[in-house]
């Protein structure tokens, strides 16, 4: 028996039953949609009006039987539901082909009634359906299609219905008897072809019920009762009411355009044509509006959306009040008002089938759809009201329907002002991301590790002020972040923070957000906290703090390391020593995600998070390096050891690049900026990704000289014995990789920076001390003494060797007693 909710990618299976399943709900539409615009050029043409009884008939069952069709949805397994619905579809065809055949139009209409019955029974099955064959990672696409196929069965049915009619009718000589002949062939046709699509159900897997209860009397008139069990959820009474005014805007629209048509046509010969065309370019922009969605909530829900999308409707509303109706522009802003309506109600269905409970899912649905109807009711009521207002008023036809569509437009205008205010965080974070996705090329490694549910600490490195949006382009889920109580000094951190939710933390009072943290977890939440406390100066990790030992032990929730590669060099880093007041560096060459292995809670030490959070970035940084074309690539010009580096294999020439990509991770040599060396000092030349691979890649410029000049300097020991000869040499900042850089320098107007390189490739770096940007911002020393500097992004330590993608395989072995200290720092035995 397959499982309730698959959280693991579903099986065949479960595919076959939801595509089966697709097919036969997007049968049962077009059956449901050609019976309707059969019947109302029908009653067109024999002096019956039916538009307004149709969209009477379709909401009537749903507010009538919403109750029962819940608790038959819980009660039994939903397949058996969409069986019991689809033999009822049949019956129902075939009595309104029979009503006919009597030319009883009112029997007809208790047929269609008969149909709308069985949707109201069939929807909360079918959609209930979802998330129990496919779980909650694929819900959005789930729900996309679902409503994408379903309107492009209603598509198809109301130009087939309106065409065929028209067709037939003007055929038979445009009298009332060949108006039901007109009717009668193509809806016999319908009733015999759709029972074979009864066999597509039984392919559709038997979950078993999970709720229901015992029947009562009372459960058919409990529909109050099963509103406020909705209304008790705030998020889901919120979200029902945006699914209530999109159904409400349909029906709106649909009646709209058929009262149009009609005018237009004095409900004569065309009518069914027109109404057709005006309804195939609203149903064909929400079907693509549908198909949309569903790219766009594969990776999650996001109700981002909603709000953008009503922005949407409401300009496109507005426009087409002023446009001819018939017209090539009045048909391309009705498909897109259409489309944009598909995107608004996509997310928000699905959010809400992820967040009902099992063993009510049927009943939950079913209040939503009495509510639906509800405002489907009133919509049209209100196009009936409106109408007869215009009328009373004077007003043209046109005109009467123009004012109509501008009151659409306004509200539309006022639900986006109520629900922006309700999800400011939702829209800030999709326009936040996309702008993120669309400047930087995000990769992410191992997102897998994220549970889907369930309280998680994120513990990533801290490199920008846009570390939020970019860890929110990288998480499957949304976060909730932890930020220092200093920034609140500033009005648009406290709005971001009111905004997003965000949790403070006071170093003064470290326990209070320690305890919100716990119950943020404890609710489930994706937490993050950065556990440096404070951005690097340096680029590399900073010193670690303690409180997330606490929060782990307490609240029984794993940590997870990540590592955010590529953010060092944007306007919001440090780099070129100062935050924002800079251009950017060039164009964006993308950011690099590694989650690093969950860490269970009585585990979670200092040690342990950072050798996690180190070994996320060699991770990050050779994700940053898989195309194989790296190997091959030789540097632009000649420097020192050119030569060999183009004798190299392609290993060596890829290790080369990659640990030039680490040297312009850190606050050292700069980017775009010379260095000099001199010419003909071993050291550099055994040194490629200094000497070729870094300049190539961050625009420096190596300058040969055998003259000591103020300025930034690399080499070893032989450019230290030329700095003691001279004795005094003002503004050398001097990058000493040579064997001796232990020993004091102590020269009037030389920084002396220990570095440490093996086999050619480096591994730590000194810098001068980053200054502070506020007078309380912590210390972040750039070198200390015994030690070769910051160990570089992109290396981890282990058993007294050095790891990471410039030396993959056995690693490299560190000078006897190496060891990293708490800030960082490379230190001598």
């Amino acid at each position: 028996m397959p499982p309730d909710v698959p959280e693991s990618k579903p099986n065949r299976r479960l595919w076959v039953g939801f595509w089966s399943m697709i097919v036969q709900q997007t049968q049962n539409a077009f059956n449901d949609k050609m019976a309707q615009f059969t019947l109302i050029p029908l009653g067109a043409a024999v002096g019956f009006t039916v538009e307004s009884w149709a969209g009477l008939m379709i909401a009537a069952p749903f507010l009538l039987f919403a109750p029962m069709a819940g608790w038959v949805s819980d009660r039994f397994s939903k397949r058996d539901v969409m069986i019991g619905s689809a033999i009822m579809q049949v019956a129902a065809l075939g009595w309104i082909c029979g009503a006919i055949c009597l030319k009883n139009l009112p029997a007809a209409l208790c047929g269609f009634f008969a149909l709308a019955t069985q949707s109201a029974f069939y929807s909360p099955a079918k959609i209930g359906s979802n998330k129990e064959m496919l779980g909650s990672k694929h819900l959005g696409f789930a729900a996309g299609i679902q409503q994408m196929t379903t309107m492009l069965a209603i598509l198809a049915g109301q130009i087939a219905a309106g065409w065929v009619f028209d067709s037939r009718y003007s055929g038979h000589g445009g009298t009332e008897d060949a108006a039901w002949a007109a009717a009668l062939g193509p809806l016999a046709i319908l009733t015999f072809i759709s029972i074979p699509t009864l066999a597509l159900v039984f392919l559709i897997p038997k979950i078993p019920a999970k709720g229901g209860g015992a029947f009562t009397p009372r459960l058919v008139v409990s529909h109050f009762v099963n509103l406020a069990g909705l209304w008790r959820d705030a998020p889901l009474r919120r979200a029902s009411f945006g699914v209530a005014f999109f159904w409400g805007f349909a029906a709106f629209i649909n009646l709209w355009v058929v009262k149009l048509a009609k005018v237009m046509t004095h409900g004569g010969e065309g009518f069914g044509t027109l109404s057709s065309v005006f309804l195939a370019a609203g149903s064909l922009g929400m079907a693509a509006g549908f198909g949309a969605a569903s790219l766009l909530l594969r990776r999650r829900i996001e109700l981002g959306w909603v709000p953008l999308a009503g922005l949407a409707m409401t300009g496109t509303a507005a426009a087409l009040a002023f446009l001819t109706p018939g017209g090539v522009g009045f048909l391309t802003v009705f498909g897109l008002l259409a489309f944009s309506s598909a995107v608004f109600l996509a997310p928000l269905n699905a959010w809400m089938q992820d967040r009902y409970p099992a063993e009510r899912r049927g009943e939950l649905q079913s209040a939503v759809n009495l509510q639906d109807c509800l405002a489907g009711i009133a919509a049209v009521a209100l196009v009936v009201g409106c109408e007869a207002a215009a009328a009373a008023l004077g007003l043209s036809a046109l005109l009467g329907f123009r004012a109509q569509m501008l009151l659409l437009a306004l509200a539309c205008g006022v639900m986006v002002f109520f629900i922006i205010r309700l999800l400011p965080a939702d829209v800030i974070r999709l326009i936040g991301v996309a702008v993120i996705r669309a400047v930087y090329r995000v990769r992410v490694l191992h997102p897998e590790r994220i549970p889907k549910t369930g309280g998680v600490l994120l513990l990533p490195n801290h490199v920008t002020y846009a570390d939020a949006f970019f860890i929110s382009a990288a998480c499957s889920r949304p976060v909730r972040f932890v930020m220092d109580d200093a920034f609140m000094a500033s009005p648009a951190i406290r709005g971001f923070v009111r905004i997003f939710d965000t949790m403070t933390i006071r170093r003064d009072q470290p326990l209070e957000a320690i305890r919100s943290m716990i119950k943020a977890l404890k609710n489930g939440d994706l937490v993050c906290l950065f556990p440096e406390g404070q951005l690097t100066r340096t680029g590399a990790l900073c010193e670690l703090r303690r409180g997330f030992e606490l929060t782990a032990k307490k609240a029984g929730h794993p940590l997870i390391p990540l590592w955010c590669d590529g953010s060092w060099g944007s306007i919001f880093s440090y780099e070129r020593s100062r935050f924002l007041r800079k251009l950017p560096d060039g164009f964006p060459r993308g950011l690099s995600f590694a989650f690093g292995e969950a860490i269970a809670p009585g585990e979670a030490n200092l040690e342990a998070v950072r050798s996690g959070l180190l070994e996320a970035s060699a991770a990050a940084v050779s994700q940053r390096f898989r195309a194989a074309g790296w190997g091959k690539r030789l540097p632009r010009g000649k420097g020192f050891g050119s030569g060999q580096f183009r004798a190299n294999g392609e290993g060596l020439r890829w290790r080369a690049w990659v640990n030039g990509y680490q040297i312009g991770q850190v606050n050292a040599l700069q980017r775009h900026r010379n260095f000099n060396v001199l010419g003909d000092d071993p050291v550099v030349m055994n040194l490629p990704s200094v000497a070729l691979t870094f300049p190539d890649l961050f625009g420096a410029r190596v300058e040969s000289s055998g003259l000591l000049g103020p300025g930034v300097w690399v080499g070893g020991d032989r450019l230290r014995d030329f700095l003691m000869l001279e004795k005094s040499c003002g503004g050398v900042i001097f990058y000493d990789f040579g064997m001796r850089c232990h020993e004091p320098l102590d020269l009037v107007g030389v920084l002396h920076l220990p570095c440490l390189a093996v086999s050619g490739v480096v591994v730590a770096m000194s810098m001068p001390h980053p200054p502070k940007c506020q007078p309380s911002d912590d210390d972040q020393p750039g070198h200390k003494p015994g030690a070769w500097g910051k160990l570089l992004p992109g290396w981890y330590l282990k058993g007294g060797r050095v790891f990471g993608p410039a030396a993959p395989g056995e690693g490299l072995e560190l000078p006897p007693g190496a060891w990293l200290d708490a800030q960082g720092f490379l230190c001598a035995g």
